[in-house]
């Protein structure tokens, strides 16, 4: 095996000097791109991919069941997103692989207008949410629950994305929705506040993993490993590299010069302490959240997520980093300038 791993990596060292339309494509879903969209995508648009050997293409779609749908149909070769979607799918016999976790907290708030002073107002009202199923609508399932307000206490609707949802409460149209952290100041600047935040109600929830079809896992080991270890790469040069990071955001997410949620994006999860990068999944987490789902009726309880794990591609992924990670970022400068963004 450890020639095998070896020979892999050899191979990868000789990438760099491929074209990227040269190498095998890899379509990775993705939600909606938000205020972390340079961290998320850097694997891609800063050239990492084509250093470990594969075609990283990043396609967003709206919510975490559209991507379980796309990738089981064979549309993308993996996807990012939450656990929630898939666990359920694999409890139901979907042939979906956990192989990597890179962001093991949620950072989601809670929002309400006026109209709900505290958490426990919001009982018989209209609350938005992006996507039924998705991460922040568990999480507001699991912050009413803790008050003691039932589901079918509360009516939900699907508003849009965050800035709709948040321009949907602060119009009335909804009474509550949640986002992710980085819309704090936008929340705030419109007279919303925050009645719960997922770090006190949700803690142990893993909030990002990476997707694969367990049929993509058994046939491309390799390329699931190039995948893994060109994202965590990108992530640890992200770290390291703040400014052309939000850069990418801004570009990405077309936010204006003086839009927050670029900077909030990047600083949170540093802050908060999100990121994993050696892409570990958490089994305790995973089992959290097997339970939380079970309890809550949206799967069958006593399924276990380590069925779904599959540590493989990581251990390769590991080992071709550990052979030419600081190789893989020598032609990041030149791939973001590409996209106008300098590296000082």
């Amino acid at each position: 095996m450890r020639l095998f791993l070896r020979a892999i990596c050899l191979i990868g060292l000789l990438v760099p000097a491929a074209k990227a339309e040269d190498l095998p494509e890899w379509r990775i879903g993705t939600v909606a791109p938000n205020g972390d969209a340079g961290m998320l995508y850097m694997g891609s648009r800063g050239g990492f991919g084509t250093a470990f050997g594969i075609d990283m293409k990043m396609v967003p779609l709206k919510g975490d069941p559209l991507l379980l749908k796309a990738m089981l149909a064979g549309e993308l070769e993996a996807y990012i997103g939450g656990p929630p979607s898939p666990m359920v799918a694999a409890s139901r016999g979907a042939d979906v692989k956990i192989v990597g976790c890179g962001w093991n907290k949620q950072t989601y708030r809670f929002w309400a207008n006026a109209s709900a002073p505290k958490i426990a107002d919001l009982r018989g009202k209209v609350l938005g949410v992006s996507t039924p199923g998705s991460a922040p609508d568990i999480f507001m399932r699991a912050a009413l629950n803790a008050v003691g307000i039932a589901p079918n206490e509360v009516q939900f609707v699907a508003a849009g994305m965050p800035p709709d949802l948040i321009s949907a409460t602060a119009n009335g149209v909804v009474a509550g929705t949640a986002t992710p952290a980085e819309y704090e100041v936008r929340a705030g600047r419109m007279g919303l506040h925050a009645v719960a935040n997922s770090e006190d109600v949700t803690p142990l929830s893993p909030n990002r993993c990476y997707f694969v079809p367990g049929a993509t896992v058994s046939a491309h080991p390799d390329r699931v490993a190039r995948f893994l270890a060109a994202e965590m790469a990108a992530y640890e040069w992200s770290i390291a590299h703040r400014e052309p990071t939000i850069a990418l955001t801004r570009l990405i997410i077309h936010a204006p010069a003086d839009a927050p949620e670029p900077i909030a994006g990047y600083d949170n999860p540093i802050r908060l302490d999100v990121l994993d990068l050696t892409f570990e999944p958490p089994m305790e987490k995973l089992r959290w959240l097997a339970g939380a789902l079970g309890a809550g009726g949206q799967m069958k309880p006593g399924f276990d997520p380590a069925g779904m794990v599959d540590l493989g591609p990581l251990k390769m992924a590991r080992q071709m980093k550990a052979e030419m990670g600081a190789k893989a970022s020598a032609g990041t400068a030149a791939a973001l300038a590409k996209d106008g963004i300098k590296i000082e």
